[in-house]
């Protein structure tokens, strides 16, 4: 039976499965619950098989203007069944009423079954996003700032400064399709809500930002965007900053940290390798028009 997933129940038994298969990009109930608010036109749907839940659908507006995602999972055990098919079927439907350009999606390139499931409902790849992880020794050390640099924590005050440099790393972004960066509300309760974020000032201005993100998972913690302002590119800002996030996580307790880069960004990925993070098999995003 497949069924919208309504109550916090469901949207927990919906994270678990999620979690289960995508296990360092885990989601809880408040978030689906405040994006769900937010975002009236999303669709949580679960498939159940004896009153036990062995699959999801997801449909989301993306960042991507006119783009709506449809994401499916079902539990290794319970495919090939004409699960996913179901889920897709009411998915694809309720995201066609929202009159999307287009409709994404997003498979592990490990998983080829998946990409081949994809394949056969007109999905084509547009793009990958390459998946880095560094496990931690404990022992990790803060660096010296380059010269003329502060490393600072991000405060309250300094979050319209870092929206705004955020803003800008996003237009740089080396994207397959353009994207566009959410409100300054969301975008704090999005990318603001982890344990710490670290700024690179030069004379009392902003030049450079990273944050850490939680997830909920043991000692995992996510790098989201490292940002660095185009005119201070290529001076070491943005690996000081990683520097500094990784020795913090590591006097924390975290033993893992995971980040997300496209897998156009070389600069970006040869920092990561260079600091130790080792890649992943990279995720692919598929699109088909609506």
């Amino acid at each position: 039976m497949i069924r919208e997933a309504k109550t916090r129940a469901d949207l927990a038994a919906l994270c678990e499965i999620w979690a289960s298969i995508t296990p360092r990009e885990p989601m809880t109930t408040e978030q689906l619950e405040r994006r769900r608010e937010r975002q009236p036109e999303r669709l949580y749907l679960l498939a159940e098989e004896e009153e036990h839940a062995v699959g999801l659908g997801i449909v989301a507006p993306s960042d991507s203007p006119g783009r709506m995602f449809v994401g499916v999972r079902v539990l290794p055990g319970f495919r090939r069944r004409g699960i996913g098919a179901d889920l897709y079927k009411r998915l694809a439907a309720h995201a066609r009423g929202q009159e999307p350009e287009s409709l994404s999606t997003l498979v592990s390139e490990a998983d080829p079954d998946s990409i081949a499931w994809a394949e056969r409902r007109g999905f084509e790849e547009y793009q990958r996003q390459a998946e880095l992880v560094l496990e931690l020794r404990g022992d990790e050390q803060a660096p010296a700032p380059p010269g003329g640099i502060e490393l600072v924590e991000v405060t309250p005050d300094l979050h319209k400064a870092a929206y705004e440099l955020t803003q800008e790393a996003w237009e740089d972004l080396p994207l397959a399709v353009p994207v566009e960066l959410s409100a300054f509300e969301i975008w704090l309760e999005e990318e603001m809500s982890g344990p710490i974020s670290f700024a690179a000032m030069e004379d009392g201005e902003m030049v450079g930002f990273a944050g850490l993100i939680g997830r909920d998972a043991p000692g995992l913690l996510e790098h989201g965007l490292t940002a660095t302002r185009r005119t201070h590119r290529r001076r070491g800002i943005a690996t000081a900053l990683k520097q500094l996030e990784i020795a913090w996580a590591a006097v924390h307790g975290y033993r893992e940290l995971i980040t997300f880069t496209q897998d156009r960004n070389q600069g970006m990925q040869a920092i990561n390798l260079a600091l130790g993070f080792v890649a992943k098999p990279a995720w692919i995003s598929m699109r088909r028009r609506p």
